[in-house]
Formats: structure tokens, sequence, C-alpha cells
């Protein structure tokens, strides 16, 4: 859990619910209740009979080691405490985990009671994706199949445009919809009870009407707010009293509707509403009226006629009458999309069954129904539940406010009902609640932060005010804002003292004043220095234009973030996390928090990077449009299928084929008809080039060469046969090539992969290229195969923007400014925090939907009649409509509150604003609003973060300044006015930004030239020019021993003590006796490469080899010895090669002689023991005379030594080429080598080397030393 509101916990029957601090602190708080329960001294309980359930694996983990490392602490205390002791071990397994994990758990030991195949997978989200396309489109196909009136009737009113995908995306939706309930199949009946209506009663006694009512109170309310603020101008001394009676005339109408709402009276606010009549605001001059005034006083009117028009054309279109008939209208197509939903829910569950796969949804529905079984209105607990409910002693739950009714019915499920205990400990802050798009239910949290008492009780609510993490500067600021935007109506709590954060972390004095306050920084992007992208609202904007001036606004506003980054870091100070003392501010200590990294992220990185400062983001995005994934997905594609014009276009324009315009057009000029893949296949049919050609390697090469050729025709041909040959190639592979190498293959052959290397940011495409290789090996780890459907499969990722974003090769660290989504940064905190976008639009998009779907309040729908072709909105869509925008604005609330919150000693609000003397002129009539909160109908209207903020800024004296600018007198309204909480807002226009760039190029220059014309030969500081002549003349005292290796072997040793280097090679030969016959007889060319081959070194390794695996128990014979060496052969110790190198004879001699038979005897006692490696430490000075006093590890391998009564025979092998009477030459080479093997043995066995042998294979005879 992370900052901030409500929780709740039941425990030993007590229910708790905590606001608090931050992760530290609540977190703590959930650790330190664990804690309790394990050292309680009465009545101790075991880890593994807690559970514990967090939002994410990170947080399970991390609340794990937090336990782990608290038993340790607890058990230093307590050594001997065998219970403790005891949980080091249980918390392994012990359930700390995610819902999904605990369900994973459920199914794992209790899967025979659902008939669920054990083995089954969790699916990947696109392999889910494309099984719910098949489905759905399987599905649709049926029912065309059937000719049905009734589903031909809902294709025509809910399939738009020409293809009926819109139809498969409702019934995923509702599907969705319904899956977030415990019992789907009766949520989705329920859906139909809304036009299950036929009389004017039932209508009446529906949620929704109810809920309209309701809506109608507050906009009438917020309406004569409004007429009654305008009023108030008029009546001042310089006021346009004229107005006035217009105005009265209003709060008439306005009143005579509040009646009507009252009682309920449909048809009578209809008539009204249908068409109001305003009277007209009176055209008479008057003296000394304040124009300024005047303006305000017809937009406010605007403002509350608005209101009315806006309620009349939403809700009152009709008589009550008709209401019915157009809920009758809807019934069918409702009734019809229920019924695929409730279809789709069946094949898509068999198809996932099938393939042995399940989702997450799956998961949680699996475990509800091995937990319980619901007959009508009773729910019966199953076996499972009972043993559950039975094991834990205390159900603990994180993150509640992100619980939906499925989870909350698991809970229910395993906590203490079979004793009847309430035994659930819930921690949770519904101000953080931001996965309603996950559909999360925050409601379930208030219902109990309004029931359970503060007080001690069997469910009891504790409040955990205090906050961990923030300056209290930040934290006056969260709060002076919140106060006056969250309420219980939209935001889900009353932000009062109990919800508000009090400081509870502690920072050393010494801080700045200034800067630790708050700062807002309003970006102008309609200055006059941008007259030429001018007027934002101009509603006749185009569409490439609207998105040019986003584009322009986006880039002011990172400039200006940039700009104030340059003041801060280096010269404000911010306190260290490890030595709790102030330090200056690094860029690693700034983050940038955006609502969305789609279309943003980017612009930002840009920016920051072009003004020099270090910039890393999170949430990347571009994967899918960077130009080497688009090149090499539009060869797969047209791999899978040649017949596609734009994908065979971009292959051929792309590197992979590189031919220029010019040569499309050649071509397309001579074969003008049917698709580009025939032309192609008929130009390159031209000027056939012969059979042997086709060769893709020969083809490659005179590619290269076409480029210097004059015939331009003849490029092209050569270019188009070598794709189609390559191409012919890569298709006939597909069919038995796995994805991910088909792909490698094509990089490969069309050299592609190093292309893009090569290319400016190389390792960032490389990167990219090698995440493409990593999807497809993703891709085959599902039920999906085959080049199609991995096409497909990215599509589908495309479609449903599951765009992975640029593969990231910087880490954030401490070098970096990060820029990440507010969704990314909950849990996290920042020393320094922008909240950038605070001008962007909300997106609001889904609202405008022809079906809108709602948790409670179901399906609302149009009434479309085709054969009237006529559009009528029904009543129940628009109250939806406005339900899901209020819980929408809400969501947006808690957004910025989290984002707010995630700052610990800095908060900067950047955004830009457009006409802003207007804005300030519309934000004046809040200066006098007396209520702390501002009111509803304001919120609601809520475009962007500025709609919530402003409103609630411009009654606090930082904003005096700024209002004095545009000529607006600041009212003080006490405990608003001189709040303690302290802002600093500043405008910030093109001009001055502009001229920060100047002052800074200017410097930069004038610096550029102070260095240019440096005199060199003048000395400015003594001191200074000695400290560099001593730098720069220093020399290393100790260079001769750079060169002094840290470890050498034995081999090194031995030819750096023999000078004669040509005599070294250890060549055996032939035996001594056919030495002589071998140099007479003439060898033939080939058989002398051969010998030559494995000469030397090779081939004393075979016979090292041999001696290393001989078994002396199968020694006697040549066959004995034959089938050793098959056997090693066989085993793969040895290669054909090698094995061909050894004589056999020369191995029977050495078993036979007298060394032979004194190593097989030791070998039968088990006192042979050969291959044995050891380290030795040696003067350096046996390397080089000049490397006195050093030393360094000899290295080396012994080849077999033996023990003889109780001493050591030390042996090692020789097949140097030597004649008989040399024996001499083999001991001078090889004495320091065998001392140093027997120093060795000496130290590592602590026994005595009697005798060193070395035994020669070319004389057949053993040597003394």
């Amino acid at each position: 859990m992370d900052k901030g509101a409500a929780g709740g916990y039941t425990a030993a029957g007590q229910k708790y619910s905590g606001q608090c601090g931050s992760r530290v602190r609540k977190n703590g708080s959930l650790v330190e209740r664990i804690l309790s329960k394990i050292t309680d001294k009465e009545h101790p309980v075991d880890i593994d009979r807690l559970l514990i359930m967090t939002f994410t694996r990170a947080a399970a983990g991390e609340m794990k080691e937090r336990i782990s490392s608290a038993i340790e602490k607890a058990l230093c205390e307590d050594p001997d405490n065998e219970h403790l002791q005891r949980q080091t071990t249980l918390l392994h397994t012990a359930q700390i985990t995610t819902i999904d994990g605990f369900c994973a758990y459920i199914i794992r030991n209790y899967f025979h009671l659902i008939g669920l195949d054990p083995g089954y997978r969790t699916a990947d989200e696109g392999e889910l994706k494309l099984l719910r396309g098949d489905v759905v489109k399987a599905l649709l196909e049926e029912y065309y199949a059937k000719k049905d009136e009734k589903f031909q009737k809902f294709v025509e009113c809910f399939a738009t445009g020409k293809s009926d995908e819109n139809l498969g995306n409702l019934i995923q939706k509702l599907y969705e919809m319904a899956m977030s309930n415990p019992f789907p199949q009766e949520w989705l009946s329920g859906c139909m009870d809304d036009y299950r209506i036929d009389s004017l009663e039932e209508l009446r006694e529906t949620e929704w009407m109810r809920m309209l009512w309701d809506a109608v109170k507050d906009e009438l309310q917020e309406a004569k707010l409004l007429v009654q603020e305008a009023r108030r101008i008029c009546s001042e001394p310089d006021g346009p009293y004229l107005y006035d009676e217009a105005l009265s005339s209003d709060l008439l109408l306005i009143r005579s509707l509040q009646e009507l709402a009252e009682k309920r009276d449909y048809n009578g606010t209809a008539e009204i509403l249908m068409k109001p009549s305003f009277a007209r605001l009176s055209t008479k001059k008057a003296a000394d009226v304040d124009e300024q005034k005047k303006q305000r006083v017809k937009d406010l009117r605007d403002e509350e006629k608005g209101i009315l028009k806006e309620l009349g054309q939403r809700y009152f279109q009709s008589a009550e009458k008709e209401l019915l008939e157009v809920i009758r209208y809807i019934r069918g197509p409702i009734e019809m999309l229920v019924e695929l939903t409730a279809r789709f829910k069946k094949q898509f569950g068999e198809a996932k069954r099938e393939k042995n796969i399940l989702d997450f949804t799956d998961m949680e529905h699996f475990a509800l129904q091995i937990l319980m079984t619901k007959e009508g209105e009773e729910i019966h607990m199953s076996q499972a539940a009972r043993e559950l409910s039975a094991k834990y002693d205390e159900v603990l739950v994180d993150e509640y406010q992100d619980s939906n009714l499925v989870q909350e019915l698991l809970t229910t499920a395993v906590s203490g009902w079979i004793n009847q205990k309430k035994n659930i400990f819930m921690v949770g802050d519904v101000k953080q609640s931001i996965y309603r798009f996950r559909l999360a239910r925050p409601e379930l949290f208030m219902e109990k932060y309004k029931s359970y008492s503060t007080e001690e009780a069997q469910e009891q609510r504790i409040d955990l005010h205090k906050n961990f993490r923030s300056r209290e500067q930040v934290l006056e600021s969260v709060n002076f804002i919140f106060r006056q935007i969250m309420g219980e109506d939209l935001g889900g709590i009353t932000y009062d003292k109990d919800a508000a954060l009090y400081p509870g972390a502690s920072f050393p004095e010494g801080e700045s004043e200034e800067f630790v306050k708050t700062e807002v920084l309003l970006v102008e992007r309609d200055g006059e220095e941008l007259s030429d992208v001018q007027d934002y609202e101009d509603a006749g904007a185009s569409g490439n234009r609207r998105e040019m001036e986003n584009q322009t606004g986006q880039e002011l506003e990172a400039l200006a973030i940039a700009q104030r980054i340059k003041e801060i870091v280096g010269k404000e100070q911010i306190v260290d996390k490890e030595t709790k003392e102030y330090r200056p501010v690094e860029y690693g200590d700034i983050v940038i928090l955006l609502r969305t990294a789609y279309g943003w992220a980017e612009t930002f990185r840009e920016v920051l990077a072009s003004q020099g400062i270090p910039v890393y983001c999170t949430s990347r995005t571009g994967y899918f449009s960077a130009t080497e994934i688009v090149t090499v997905l539009n060869y797969l594609k047209v791999c899978d299928n040649p017949l596609q014009d734009i994908p065979l276009m971009g292959v051929l324009r792309s590197p992979i084929v590189g031919c220029t315009s010019q040569e499309l057009a050649e071509l397309r000029i001579q074969y003008p008809d049917g698709l580009l893949y025939e032309s192609v296949s008929a130009y390159a049919g031209e000027n056939e080039i012969p059979e042997k050609e086709l060769d893709p390697d020969k083809l490659k090469s005179e590619l290269l060469n076409s480029n210097l050729r004059t015939d331009e025709k003849n490029s092209l041909n050569i270019k188009l046969k070598g794709f189609l040959s390559l191409l012919e190639k890569v298709r006939n592979m597909a069919t038995y090539t796995p994805v991910h190498e088909l792909i490698l293959y094509v990089l490969k052959e069309t050299g592609y992969g190093d292309y893009a290397r090569a290319l400016p940011g190389g390792e960032q495409r490389f990167a990219n290229l090698t995440m493409l290789v990593e999807k497809a090996m993703d891709y085959e780890k599902t039920s999906y195969r085959g080049l199609f459907n991995f096409v497909r499969y990215i599509e589908q990722l495309q479609a449903y923007q599951v765009d992975y974003g640029e593969v990231n090769l910087t880490g954030a660290g401490n070098t970096a400014v990060e820029i990440m989504t507010i969704h990314k940064s909950k849990g996290l905190e920042f020393p320094v925090v922008f909240v950038a976008g605070m001008g962007k639009q909300f997106n609001f998009q889904d609202m405008n939907a022809g079906l809108l779907l709602h948790p409670e309040l179901g399906i609302g729908a149009d009434a479309i009649i085709p054969e009237k072709r006529v559009i009528a909105s029904s009543l129940n869509k628009q109250v939806i409509r406005r339900q899901l925008l209020k819980e929408s604005l809400g969501e947006e609330l808690r957004v910025l509150y989290v984002a707010m919150t995630r700052a610990k000693e800095k908060l900067i609000l950047t955004g830009t604003v457009g006409k802003l003397e207007k804005q300030m002129l519309s934000l004046s009539r809040f200066l006098d609003e007396e209520e702390e909160l501002l009111p509803l109908g304001t919120r609601m209207k809520a475009k962007n973060y500025w709609a919530f903020v402003l409103p609630a800024l411009v009654r606090h004296r930082a904003m005096s300044e700024l209002l004095w600018e545009y000529g607006i007198l600041m009212k003080k309204q006490p405990g608003i006015y001189d709040d303690i909480s302290e802002f600093v807002i500043k405008k910030i226009t093109v001009r001055q930004m502009t001229e920060k760039a100047v002052l800074i190029q200017a410097g930069n220059q004038m610096q550029e030239e102070y260095l240019k014309n440096w005199d060199e030969n003048k000395v400015y500081d003594e001191a200074v020019k000695e400290e560099i002549e001593k730098r720069f003349s220093f020399v290393y005292p100790y260079k001769y021993l750079e060169d002094i290796p840290v470890k050498v072997s034995v081999s090194d040793l031995k030819k750096r003590s023999w000078h004669d280097e040509s005599e070294l090679e250890e060549n055996i030969s032939v035996s001594a006796e056919e030495q002589e016959e071998e140099q007479e007889a003439p060898v033939p060319a080939f058989m002398a490469e051969k010998q030559e081959e494995y000469k030397g070194a090779a081939r004393g390794t075979a016979y090292h080899r041999v001696m290393e695996c001989l078994d002396y128990a199968e020694a006697d014979t040549e066959e004995q010895l034959r089938a050793q060496l098959k056997r090693l052969l066989e085993s793969q110790k040895m290669t054909e090669q090698e094995a061909e190198c050894i004589r056999i004879r020369d191995i029977r001699r050495f078993v036979e002689s007298r060394l032979g038979q004194r190593m097989k005897k030791a070998a039968m006692k088990k006192h042979l023991y050969r291959e044995q490696p050891f380290v030795i430490q040696r003067s350096a000075s046996m390397l080089d005379d000049g490397w006195k006093n050093e030393t360094v590890l000899v290295q080396g391998i012994i080849d077999a030594y033996f023990m003889e009564e109780e001493e050591i025979v030390l042996v090692d092998y020789k097949t140097d080429r030597v004649r008989r009477g040399q024996e001499q030459k083999l001991i001078d080479l090889y004495h320091v080598q065998l001392e140093d093997y027997a120093r060795a043995l000496e130290r590592m066995t602590g026994k005595k080397v009697k005798e060193k042998i070395i035994y020669s294979f070319t004389l057949q005879k053993e040597i003394l030393l």
C-alpha cells in the first residue's frame, strides 16, 4: 500500500481501516500486524496460518523480505525461541501472494473438484486476443448462417461501417464487464431487467429514473448559483444593473423547474426544457458600467443557459410515454447482444479448455467455483472453503481499494466464518484507487469506511493520518487543492481532516524556503510569438492543424520543464537518502509524470535530450513504428502472402531489395496491370538469367556490383530476381521452420540485420530486432503456430495498442531524468516531481459510443430504427453516460492525487494554457465563493487537470499577482486566502523561454571566444602551473613490472629456461627401431600431409588422453588396448584423428615396462593418481632477471604419481623427438618442471617424493632424474 487515505482491517473480531502516509507506513502497518500475531506471547500464530494478499508480485516479494528481516531481528534478541526459528522455515511456504497467485494455489490443490486438467498454463496476452477473435468470428458466422431475423436486426443496429468488427468488440466488452462479477450469467440476465418495462409505474421505479432526478437537481442548483452570482455583480456600484430583470426571470424559470423536479414530473419538466424561453438582456446603454463586469455577467448567463439547454437535449426530448416506446425498440437487439455474450462466454471457455490454457478471470472464477455454489439467492460454501476457513487464522488484504466483487467474495470465503469470527484485515486508500479501467470497485472500500466504527468494535476502522514520505510543504499544498476539489460526490470520499495528510517524516534543518514551495508553471501556448499557430479554440481548425498545435504545446511545455531542470540541478539542495544530509540535486532525483506516455513521452524525451539533459523513459512507445521493425514485419507479411501491394512495396523500397523510386516507376510503367507481385514476377521473368545464376550468393554478389553497371534495366532485373529467389526459399521454409528461426534466417540472408546495425542508432535498432525474435519465441510458446498466425498475432497487438515501446538501452540510475506514467509511479517516491501535461484534455471518447456499459446500471443503448433511418437516444443511456462521466472524473481526481503525492521535497505542476486572460476572468467568479468545496457543476465540467487545480488556486494569495496582471482584484476568503500552504505561480511565455535560451547561447559563445583567444604562453597562476607540470611529468616507478604475469604455466617456464626453441617441438614420431627405415622410405604427399597434421603438441595430447583413461586391469594384450581405444572414441573422449595417431604397440610396451608394472600395481591398490592440477609460488626472476623480489604463480597438471611404501613416485610422459643417447637433453629440458611438480606434491600431500621419472614414448624407456 502507499500514501494516503482510508483502509480497513478485521482482526480477531476487529475491523481496521486506515489512511496513511506512505508505502513504508502502510505496509508497515501490515508487517507490524503480522509480527504482532507471530510474536504474541500468549497465542503465537505460525506465519503459514496467515493469508496475505497484495496487488503486485513486487509488493508480495518486498513484504516477504521485510517480514523475513523482522523475524531475523527478533531472533537476534531471542535466539532460543523455537517458535521464531520455525517461522524462518515456514516463511518459504507462507501465503504472501497476489490475488491471482492465491487463486492458482486454490486451483492446484482442489482442481479435481471442478474436473480441471492440472497441466494447464497461463495464456499470453496476444494469444488470448487471437483466440477471442477466432471465437467471435466463428460465433457470428454461426448466427449469420441461421438467418435469424432478431440477429439481423441486431447487426443493422450495432454494426458500423462496412465491417461487423464492432459487433465482436461489443460482445467482448460486455463479456469483460460480466466476468468482473462473481456470477456473470446472473449479471447478464440482470442487464435485461431495465428493458422488460411495460408500464409508466415500472419506469418511474427504475434506478436510472431516480438518478435522473438527482442529476437534474444538481444541474439546476448549479444554474441557480450562476444566476445569483450574475445578479450579485449587477448589484455592485458599477455593475450592469439593467441586466438584472432578465436574470430575475431566469431565476423564476429555474425555481419552477426545481419544483417540478421535486415532484418528479417528467412531462412538465420536458415541456419547459424542450424549448426553454429566456428573456433578452437589456440593450439600453448605461453610463458608469464596468465593461469587464458587463462581460462577466454575459458569460455567467451563457453558462447558465447552456446548462438548461443541455438538460433539455440530453434528458427531456420526448414525453414520458415515448420513453417506453424507445425501450421497446431497444429490447430485441439488447436481448440478442446478451444472448451472444453468453454464447461467447461458453465457447471461449471451451476453446481455452481445449488448449488447456487459463487467463486471470478464469483463475478467479474457478477458485470461486471451488469455494462456493449459488442456488437462487443462497450461497453454499464447499468443503474446500471450510478447510481454508479453518486453516487461516487471519486474512490480510493490501491495496483493498483496488478489489472487485469477485476478489471480495473470494476473501470472504476463506475468512473465519466457520468459527464465527471476523478476521479480515484490510489496508487501503480510496484516494489512490486508479484502476477503474481494470474494473476495480472502490465503492466496496467506501461501504466499509462509512459503516465501520472508529471505536473498539467487531467491525472497526482505524485511520492512519501520518505521511512518512513528503515534506510538510508538499502535503500542505496537496491538502489545500484536494479539500476544494475532492468530495464524496466526485472522487468517492470527503477530503476532510480525517482524510487529509499530516507530516510524519523528519527532514534536517537548512532547506531553502523558496525552493520547497510548490510551483505552478502555466505555459502559454498562444502568445504573440506563436501567431502562426494561434486560435486554439477555432472550431474550423483542421485535424492536421490541431495535431500540430498539440505538438507545439507539448514541445513548449517540455522546453519550460527543461529550463527549470537546468535551474535546479546542481544549484538547489535536497536530502540524501543514505547520508540524511543535504547535497545538490542530480538529474536522477527528478521525475516527470505524465497521464499517458502515448504521444507525449517521446516528445518530452527529444526536447530534453536536445537541451543536453540525460533522460530515461520507463514507458516508451513506438516499437511497431520503428523502421527496422516495419521492414521485417512487411517481409514476413509478403512471405505469408505476396499478393499484398503495400507490404510488398515497403520491402522493394527497403534496403532488403534496394529498388529506387525510379526503378519502381519503370516497373509499373512496363507492367501497369494487376497486382504489384505479378508485375515483379513478369519483369524478373524477362531477360531470363541462366539457371546456374539463380544461386542466391551469386545473385547477391551481382547485386553488389549492379551499381557499377550502366544497364539499369539489368540491375533492376537482378535485384528482383534475387528477391524472388530468396522469397521462394523462405516461403518453402516457413511451412516447417519456427518463426524466430525464420526471422533470423531472413536477417542473415538479406544482410538486413547487419545493415540496421550499421545505421545511426544501430545498437537501438539491433536491440529492437532482437526483441522481435524474442516475441516470436514467446508466440511459439502459445497454442498457435505458423507464419500466418504470427502476422495476425502482431496485428492484434498493434490493433489493441499493446505497444512494447522501443527497447531501453540506458538504465535510469542516478544519471538521468525519468519520464513515466502516473500509473507506473504508484508506490514509488522521488525527491523532485514534475506533474506535466496538466493542460491535456481527458480522453472521454468512450462516452460517445453507441453502447455504454456500467457495472451496476447495465447496458445503455440508442434506439436505432433502421426502416425509418432514425436514431433515438434512450434516457437510460444518457443517465449511464452521466454516471460514467462522474466516475471517470472521480478517477482522474484520484490519478492527480497519486501524481502529487509522489513528491518527497519539491512538487512542480506544469501544463499549457490557451487564452489565459479569458480563463482568468472566468476563474474570478470563484473569488466570492465562500464554500471550501467547489460547486459540483464546475468540477463535472472539467476537461483537463487545470480545470480542477486553477479554480482551487484562484482563491489563494499566490494568485494575486497574476490576477492583478489582468486587472482582477483579489478577494480574501478567510481560511483559503491565508492557508498555510505555499505556492509559486508563474506564467511562462515563449518570449521568456527564448530570452533564456539566447542568454545561455550567448554565455556559451563568450566562453568559446575566451578559450579560442587563450594565450598559452602567459602564466595565469604560478601554483596551478607547477601542479600541472608535476602531474604531467609524473613517471611510474614500477613500469618495468608492467609485463609481469600473475600466473604462468609450466610450459612457459620451460620455454623461457631453454633457449634453443627449435628443439622444443614435442613431435612424437615412430619407435626408435623404425626411425632409420622411415627416413629412407619415400612418403606420398597426401600421407605426408596427414602425418604433419597431428604432429607435435596435438599428438602428445592424444597420448596423454590415453594414459589418463587407461584401465590397467585390461591392458595385457593389444586387443584389450584396442577395445579401450574404441570405448574412448564412442564416449567422445577422443576424436577419430587423435585415435589414428596412437600406436597401440607404444602403449603395450609402456605397460610391459618396469614403470608400467609398478603403476599397474599401484592402480590395483587405488594408489595411482592421474592428471592432478596444482598451483605453486615461484620467484619471478626465473622468468626475467629484471623481476627481482617479485613472485608469480606457476600452474600446471601432473601427468601421474603413485604411492609406494608411503612415499611418492612422480611420473611425466614425454613425446619429444629425441635419439638414443640424448636422454640428458630431456633431463636438462624438464628437470626444473619436475622439481616444481615434486615441491607442489610434497606441500599438497605432506609426503616425500622419492623418485622423479620421465617416460619417453619415442625412446620407449624411463629416465630417472
